[in-house]
């Protein structure tokens, strides 16, 4: 593998990892389904594991989108590791804030991301995500708003 096709692949990749947190934020149904194989397994631990583009738009769809009115992720701390020129894998760190819909009570979440992507005729996407939440955390009296919801008019 070349440098530079290292290094294309690694933009790629890094690209893949921010579409996933893009896509679930903004509610992106194309974004969110484009980016994985159709074996590829999707699993949050302790809500399931789901497969394909078809099993991302299901867990979106009827899993973490009805659970937040809005939520965002920061993703931090990826790092990649090649096992093969076609095959590498990753491990990240996600915040999430967000508000949700049940109580509507704001929320921290910390998880990590294990991963593991593939290039298949010459297009990098996931091959396997398993997400482990460290923290899921009400922020009690909290509720996040955007700037100047919470001003009275005079």
């Amino acid at each position: 593998m070349s440098d530079l096709d290292r290094l294309a692949s690694r933009a790629a990749i890094q690209d893949l990892y921010s579409d996933k947190l893009i896509a679930v934020d903004k509610r992106q149904e194309g974004r969110l389904a484009s980016i994985w194989w159709d074996d590829a397994e999707w699993t949050i631990e302790g809500i399931g594991t789901y497969k394909g583009p078809e099993g991302a738009l299901d867990l979106a769809n009827n899993v973490l989108w009805p659970m937040f009115h809005e939520c965002i992720h920061y993703g931090t701390n990826l790092r990649l590791e090649f096992v093969s020129a076609d095959k590498v894998n990753g491990i990240g760190d996600v915040l999430l804030l967000g508000n949700l819909v049940e109580g509507n009570q704001s929320i921290l979440i910390a998880a990590v991301f294990t991963d593991e992507y593939e290039r298949r005729d010459g297009v990098w996407k996931f091959s396997k995500r398993n997400a482990c939440t460290n923290y899921f955390t009400p922020l009690a009296g909290i509720h996040f708003a955007p700037p100047g919801a919470l001003l009275q008019k005079s």
